[in-house]
């Protein structure tokens, strides 16, 4: 009898017990918010800088997401997956972040097509998706965005991207790995102490601000402040500037001009040149029926990025894998003029395939008559390839003749042996200035006296990228004198990733956080064999079915078993 006493003593005290201990730790996930992101991509985690950034917001953040009510599978992943980096980024940010999802759809007629304007007016798009039922086919629209409110301004995000040549599954996946960095990006855009602060340079046949419109808007849209600066009107670059971009320049630079390129950048300014090495013009081309002879434009630069660590040869890549078509004329009917499409080999896309966060996850960049580059070894300088040619493509050295007769026969794949040719490139590192050792001790000691002109021989952490091809961030013009969106090709009417991958240029120039790091987050597809599963559907149907009534039965007659042994006696 006394030891059915303890032993219910014994189930009473460790009930007491458990039940204490359940509290406390209940108590304990109140005050600290822990969890164990066990995915091998880190899946359901955010990058340090992205922690950094909720954690000192100083208002509250509030997320408003448009993805709700009945959608297919695909958008529901994509609903869930917001749903879930908007909790990870609460338990950041806590109470200074807040979100809802709201069902656009919901509603009247009247009160639909008033949120539809509402949304579009903000920058908010929807997606067409034709659906299959049982009836027929219908059309639904649907808006995978969000708007971010803070401090009184608000921002569109667009959660689902428009990729080239991807399944609408991998468009979702990709959608899915950009969340973090779209969400903290527009966090940080709205909370900043300050605009970020750009200059277009200058005063040697750069790129004018109709050529650059649309580049320059999306550049303001993303919260920088966009200007012009004529270098030749000033005695130095204004550190005020965080990057600088030499837009395709035509003209030589003087020796003054490059001095104060050196020193800005030696002073801890960020540059982004755009180049175009060599004179070949499409327009040029049509005009003339014997082609154009292509030259080398002598720009006096080469010295300059060659102290940097890097060359833009003076020549032409071709690519007969991957590139861009033009439209010939091969006939007349009556007095209008037949054309056709020929594939263009002077204008490669050119694609990445490395982690690196500025052209990781990108459709191809629209590139036209581009130059190679090269990397030359310096001592604490990372270089890393940004762009580069398909494994189908040569280098054409100028000078040369470039006309359309190269499209009058199949090309021969053995002579385009030259894979990989690079065409952008980041530079990152300890460079030294390229007048070290090279000023007279007069101008030193001139410049020591001057706080505004004191030399600086070298720089500990600088950043900037070389991309062989100026036309990259050229928009093509309407015939209403209006720019089309960058990286649209009106041949063809695609839109190629110029813009995007010029906006994470200036994010990796700009960004001291690290929030650029949050593209290279990968989240695997891991698809079931469909004709494996369609095949085998009778036989997991039944194990479903059957597997889990047998392991009751197992168990129920186990614990039966060890029941009887136990107390049998």
């Amino acid at each position: 009898m006394s030891s059915l006493k303890n032993m219910k003593r014994n189930v009473g005290f460790r009930t007491a017990l458990l039940l204490l201990i359940l509290l406390l730790a209940n108590g304990l996930s109140q005050l600290k918010y822990y969890r164990i992101d066990l995915t091998s991509e880190r899946r359901y985690s955010v990058s340090d800088a992205t922690q950094k950034m909720l954690r000192g917001l100083q208002d509250e953040v509030y997320v408003r997401v448009y993805l709700s009510g009945e959608l297919p599978a695909g958008f529901t992943r994509l609903q869930q997956a917001t749903r879930d980096m908007l909790n990870e980024f609460q338990a950041q940010a806590g109470s200074q972040l807040r979100f809802e999802f709201i069902d656009p759809m919901e509603g009247d007629e009247n009160r639909r097509k008033k949120v539809f304007q509402d949304l579009a007016e903000r920058g908010l798009m929807p997606t067409n998706l034709l659906t299959r039922e049982e009836s027929g086919k219908t059309q639904k629209l649907i808006f995978p965005a969000a708007l971010v409110s803070y401090a009184g301004r608000e921002i569109p995000v667009q959660l689902l991207e428009n990729q080239i040549g991807f399944s609408p599954l991998e468009i979702l996946n990709h959608s899915e790995i950009l969340l973090e960095y779209k969400l903290a990006a527009a966090i940080r855009q709205l909370s900043q102490y300050r605009a970020r602060r750009l200059a277009f340079l200058s005063g040697h046949g750069e790129l004018n601000e109709i050529e650059t419109a649309d580049l320059r808007q999306s550049l303001k849209a993303r919260g920088y402040e966009v200007s012009e600066f004529d270098i030749r009107s000033f005695y130095k670059i204004p550190e005020k500037f965080d990057a600088v971009i030499i837009a395709a320049p035509t003209q030589p630079f003087e020796e003054k001009d490059k001095f104060k390129i050196d020193q800005y950048f030696m002073k801890g300014g960020k540059l982004l040149w755009l180049m175009e090495a060599t004179n070949a013009s499409l327009d040029s081309l049509r005009n003339s029926p014997t082609g154009q002879f292509s030259v080398g434009r002598e720009l006096n630069l080469d010295d300059l990025l060659f102290r940097y660590g890097i060359r833009v040869n003076q020549d032409l890549l071709l690519d007969i894998n991957l590139c861009n078509p033009i439209p010939l004329v091969v006939g007349m009917q009556g007095n209008a003029p037949q054309t056709e499409l020929f594939p263009w080999y002077y204008f490669p896309l050119l694609i990445s395939d490395n982690r690196h966060p500025v052209s990781r996850n990108l459709d191809p960049v629209s590139a036209r008559f581009c130059s190679s580059i090269d990397t030359i070894r310096r001592e604490g300088v990372r270089k890393d390839i940004l762009l580069h040619t398909s494994k189908n493509s040569r280098a054409q050295l100028t000078p040369t003749r470039v006309h359309f007769g190269i499209l009058s026969s199949k090309p021969n794949p053995a002579y385009f042996n030259q894979p990989e040719l690079p065409a952008a490139v980041a530079l990152e590192g300890k460079f030294e200035s390229h007048y070290k050792n090279r000023l007279s001790p007069e101008f030193l000691a001139v410049s020591d006296t001057s706080r505004a002109l004191a030399f600086s021989e070298d720089c500990e952490n600088g950043k900037m990228i070389v991309i062989g091809d100026g036309d990259i961030a050229k928009n093509d013009m309407r015939t209403d004198a209006t720019a089309y969106p960058l990286g649209f090709y009106p041949f063809t009417r695609q839109v190629f990733s110029n813009k995007d991958f010029l906006l994470n240029c200036m994010e990796y120039l700009t960004d001291s956080s690290g929030l650029l790091e949050a593209r290279n987050k990968e989240i695997k597809l891991r698809l079931l064999d469909g004709i494996r599963a369609k095949a085998e559907k009778s036989r997991w149907q039944m194990i479903n079915l059957i597997l889990p009534v047998m392991l009751v039965v197992l168990f129920g007659l186990a614990y039966s078993w060890r029941r009887r042994k136990k107390y049998g006696q």
